[in-house]
């Protein structure tokens, strides 16, 4: 993927939510109501008796998050579509807004970028044969295990036996007799130590270093690994023939090239503006990684996470990106540690600043390629409204538009939550809707679904959370 369009996430800070219409709607939103959307509510009956649908789902508060917050983004899907049936009322500028970023810096990348990536045969050859692409080694080794908690006596003692059976092995002794007796590697012992046929990125690096700068027939030193300490024979060598993959390593050839002079451009770009990760910028990203749907107070959204000369990346940029991610996505980055968390906001504000110096170099998207953009944006959101049976809400007899939009609703969750179907991803689209039309989750309420729900079950027979988003058809499927 070119450097250009690599796009990271995070999120931010301690998050405020949004403000109820008044006192009496606050009180009742605490104690009765799970969520409300578009002058819709759901109460905590309402709640529990999904649920209760489903006695593997467990009875946890967090269970009841993720029914709420599928409730109001399906809530305004169907009443958007409902009031018009074109969708053309929904806003969906933040749907496409990454995707005119990545157009505009890929107008700034062809503008910069000015490379010669043509290669003669002949300079194609020498690259061919120092870089070895696709080159295979078939080795033997011997390994001898050390304990985590050895003493130095022991790793004296092993590593003592590892120069013994080195020395013996280079001096023409039987590699694979040797190993055989020797070898604590159960999986290579009884062939001999022979791991086969291997290409470069399967061993630890140690290990691949070492086999890979043997010729065939050569032993190597007394290499250390974590498994313990190796020998290393290899047996064979296997380079494709040059003229067989002559126009494939080519092409590779041009990618690397014009990816080297990207990272140069950015470099050059970006490490004089001296882009700093602040401090509490990791409890702030995990907390919007956990809740990415909380609204930020203005001076939290406004908050400087990562800084750089004449800019910074905001929590409130953090948590637009953020939302593009699915649930995995945010569990993954939850998981992350503090160092790789600060990679991520470098490279997420290593982006922001291209963005700006696409913009300041004058590059937009021409009226027809934004119209393009977003006539995709609408035919993925008429899918997704298809497939959840929001196409024709029609009131039944006696019903007004409101409590049929409620109805239909309602049987798109009881599938959902039986196993029936497949809950639809929204992404971005659910948030940029509640920006739009209002919608909340009330906390505090959550707990005391569980405890209706857990109350009525003889035992808690728990599934993880609710059925996984699944992939929304094309329009027409």
């Amino acid at each position: 993927m070119s450097r250009f369009v690599a796009s990271i996430v995070l999120l931010t800070t301690t998050v405020v939510v949004g403000a109820c219409d008044g006192l009496g709607q606050a009180m009742t939103a605490h104690t009765d109501v799970v969520a409300r959307a578009a002058g819709h509510e759901l109460t905590v009956d309402e709640a529990a008796g999904l649920l209760r649908l489903n006695p593997r789902l467990p009875a946890q508060p967090e269970v009841v998050e993720a029914l709420a917050n599928l409730w109001v983004d399906y809530i305004l899907l169907a009443t958007a579509a409902s009031e018009d049936s074109t969708l053309r009322s929904i806003d969906i500028t933040p749907l496409i807004q990454h995707e005119i970023d990545q157009a505009i810096v890929l107008k700034l990348r062809d503008q910069v970028i000015q490379v010669d990536t043509s290669f003669t045969d002949e300079e194609l050859r020498a690259l061919f044969e120092r870089e070895q692409p696709g080159l295979q080694v078939r080795a033997r080794h011997i390994l001898l295990r050390l304990p985590p908690d050895a003493t130095p006596a022991q790793r004296d003692s092993v590593q003592a036996l590892a120069r013994d059976l080195q020395q013996r092995a280079a001096s023409g002794a039987d590699f694979a007799a040797l190993a055989t007796e020797y070898s604590q590697d159960p999986g290579s012992a009884r062939q001999g130590g022979d791991l086969g046929l291997f290409t470069r990125g399967q061993m630890v690096p140690p290990f691949e270093e070492a086999a890979f700068a043997l010729q065939v027939g050569e032993v190597s030193d007394v290499v250390e690994t974590p498994f313990g300490f190796h020998i290393i024979k290899v047996e064979e060598r296997h380079l494709p023939d040059f003229e067989q993959v002559k126009e494939a390593f080519r092409q590779q050839a041009q990618v690397t090239v014009q990816l080297e002079a990207e990272e140069a451009y950015i470099k050059n770009l970006t490490e004089p503006l001296g882009i700093e990760v602040q401090d509490d910028a990791y409890e702030v990203s995990r907390e919007l990684a956990r809740r990415p749907e909380m609204k930020l107070s203005p001076r939290a959204a406004g908050r400087a996470l990562v800084s750089y000369k004449g800019g910074s990346l905001t929590a409130g940029e953090l948590q637009v990106v953020m939302r593009r991610f699915d649930v995995s996505q945010r569990s993954t980055v939850l998981q992350f540690p503090d160092e790789r968390l600060a990679d991520m906001l470098r490279a997420l504000t290593q982006n922001e600043i291209l963005i700006q110096e696409a913009r300041r170099n004058g590059h937009d998207l021409t009226r027809e390629e934004r119209d393009s953009l977003e006539s995709q944006a609408y035919g993925r959101l008429a899918a997704i409204t298809g497939a959840a049976g929001f196409r024709d809400i029609r009131p039944r007899e006696g019903e007004t538009q409101a409590q049929a939009v409620e109805r239909v609703t309602h049987e798109l969750l009881e599938g959902i939550v039986k196993g029936e179907r497949s809950a639809l991803p929204l992404g971005a689209l659910g948030y940029a809707m509640r920006e739009q039309y209002g919608g909340a989750t009330f906390d505090r309420t959550f707990p005391r679904v569980a405890a209706i729900v857990a109350a009525t079950r003889p035992m808690n027979m728990g599934q993880p959370l609710v059925p996984q988003p699944q992939p929304v058809p094309d329009e027409g499927q």
